[in-house]
């Protein structure tokens, strides 16, 4: 039996839509190791007790492997706009105001996949009415991610925003009992910047505190999630990396054991950095602690280090110019 060209088109045109939707979920399910774009991310905005405001940013590289180093500038910086719409589109009518610097304080430097809440923004309430763009250029792709401080109902973040997104959750908390506080970090005798050789170990303190909230996370829940398979099929070789559960800038599993972590991170870096101790469970109560950087190569390096109580995460900065 034959069938009618009219038919036959149109159970090539079906065949042709399923093979595409089949093909982009496979496409959307690899893991790629390397050669993809990195995306900015606009986590919301807290505001401060001054009526000033902070808007929090984070980003996801794209790569599994693949860590981009992508300096200040054309490639990496900051436009103030007006005439953003309200779905975060960049509408045609888009007015640049007067930049200000491209250097917002955002990293250069960007770990494996999903970043949160990684450096925050100060703004005066002025600013009200007005959008940040961050853009990022890397792999012949490039992408935005635009701050505003409208819509408090969809971008305001707090304790209950932070923990959530972190995998933490709200614990079944109402917001009016959101008391946690962030906790405190702060660099330990440095004044100014440091010095540092190729190939030397460079001795880093830092002392970190905090409220004691919202405390040790269940040990339990935290191995459950860590042990959920992962069968994704992966393109590209690489070098073993194949959970994005152990890509996280911040590892919060410190947190876990008392309630307060302390990771150390590249942040602005020509070069690797080695740390002898990345990451460090530490009393709330408030206690110093030490690791060493050892650098590969000569330059402007800045370290960070991120208090991390779970939900929030403060981080001091040091320099290091290595000769």
């Amino acid at each position: 039996m034959k069938l009618s060209r009219t038919r036959c088109l149109i159970f090539s045109m079906v065949a042709a839509v399923l093979c595409s939707l089949s093909t982009s979920f496979l496409s959307a399910q690899t893991l790629h190791r390397f050669g993809q774009s990195v995306q900015p991310i606009y986590e919301g905005f807290e505001r401060n007790s001054d009526g000033s405001y902070t808007m929090w940013f984070g980003y996801l590289n794209r790569n599994y492997d693949e860590t981009p180093n992508v300096p200040i500038g054309i490639n990496n910086s900051f436009q103030v706009a007006e005439g953003v719409t309200t779905a975060g589109q960049v509408d045609q009518d888009l007015i640049l105001l007067d930049p200000g610097p491209p250097d917002r304080g955002q990293p250069t430097y960007f770990y494996p996949r999903r970043q949160q809440f990684v450096f925050g923004i100060h703004v005066q309430a002025g600013f009200v009415g007005k959008e940040l763009i961050w853009s990022v250029s890397h792999n012949g792709e490039t992408s935005t991610a635009i701050g505003t401080l409208e819509r408090e109902n969809i971008w305001a973040v707090d304790e209950g925003v932070w923990g959530a997104n972190r995998g933490r959750g709200t614990s079944g908390r109402t917001e009016i009992e959101y008391v946690n506080q962030p906790p405190a970090v702060r660099m330990v005798g440095v004044e100014g910047q440091l010095f540092a050789s190729i190939g030397r170990p460079l001795t880093l303190r830092v002392f970190a505190s905090d409220d004691g909230l919202p405390g040790p996370y269940e040990r339990e829940r935290r191995r459950a999630m860590e042990s959920l398979p992962n069968n994704l099929p992966t393109v590209g070789g690489g070098i073993g990396r194949n959970s994005p559960k152990s890509q996280s800038v911040v590892n919060y599993v410190a947190a876990d054991e008392t309630g307060l972590g302390l990771t150390w991170i590249m942040y602005r870096v020509p070069g690797q950095v080695h740390f002898d101790s990345p990451v460090t469970a530490l009393r709330v109560t408030g206690e110093e602690t030490m690791t060493t950087a050892t650098f590969s190569q000569p330059g402007t390096y800045e370290l960070r280090a991120y208090a991390d109580d779970g939900a929030y995460t403060r981080s001091a900065s040091v320099t290091v110019e290595v000769r």
